[in-house]
């Protein structure tokens, strides 16, 4: 059985991992959201909706959870999925929004 100070040490570390993640999230999604997908290839469009999936799940399991965050990657993964139609590929993966 853990002690009470080794518990908190790993919540904190915990927290920590936590927020760089959703930082680099963050950073991630931005670029994703500038870019222009009908000039990205079938791979790099794969690759985007891919990673928004990655941001999506990774996301989910932190608390508190960032609605607005959360939302917006769903709204990206919409957009993705909507070019990945008009290009005739299949998606069977939604994301819902929070």
């Amino acid at each position: 059985m853990a002690c009470g100070a080794c518990t908190k040490r790993r919540t904190v570390k915990k927290v920590q991992m936590d927020t760089k993640f959703f930082k680099r999230s963050l950073v991630e999604a931005t670029s994703m959201k500038d870019a222009n997908l009908s000039e990205k290839t079938n791979k790099q469009l794969l690759d985007y909706h891919r990673k928004c999936h990655m941001l999506y799940g990774g996301n989910m399991k932190n608390r508190p959870i960032n609605k607005t965050f959360i939302n917006s990657i769903v709204d990206l993964h919409d957009k993705i999925v909507k070019e990945m139609t008009n290009r005739k590929m299949s998606h069977n993966t939604p994301l819902r929004k929070i």
